[in-house]
């Protein structure tokens, strides 16, 4: 059985040290994992500035909602962090959705760029909008 989503609206305190961190781009406080740094280019980003400003977008979007990941951690030091993840539209207009995850260290502000792929399960864009249709009928 598969476990429950943590939809929820990704909380302000959170966005803005992410914000933050990705509008500085110090390759000291922002890691990638291997997989999303080979496949930030499928999305037509030549650089990885260009990828943080896809995210900052997502972040900025008014309403942003998103899953709560718990259990992820910083494969440098072992520091667990607070992951969201969350759904932005394709850049070269594909009708799948972009998944990006990221971790922010409780006590650091450092990223972990764990995920940006497209939504290959799409399982989070229909527990987004589950978890709106029961706000809305609330």
């Amino acid at each position: 059985m598969a476990s429950k989503k943590r939809i929820a609206p990704i909380p302000k305190r959170w966005i803005t040290p992410v914000v933050a961190t990705l509008r500085d781009g110090s390759i000291q406080n922002i890691r990638w994992t291997v997989t999303a740094e080979k496949e930030f280019h499928l999305f037509g980003f030549a650089s990885k500035e260009q990828a943080y400003e896809y995210c900052i977008n997502i972040l900025l979007t008014p309403g942003i909602h998103g899953e709560m990941v718990s259990g992820m951690y910083d494969w440098t030091d072992n520091t667990q962090c607070e992951t969201w993840a969350m759904l932005g539209k394709h850049p070269l207009g594909s009708p799948v959705d972009v998944y990006v995850k990221i971790g922010l260290h409780q006590n650091q502000i450092i990223l972990n760029l764990f995920s940006l792929h497209i939504d290959r399960t799409r399982g989070l864009s229909s527990a987004i909008a589950d978890y709106k249709s029961k706000k809305k009928k609330k």
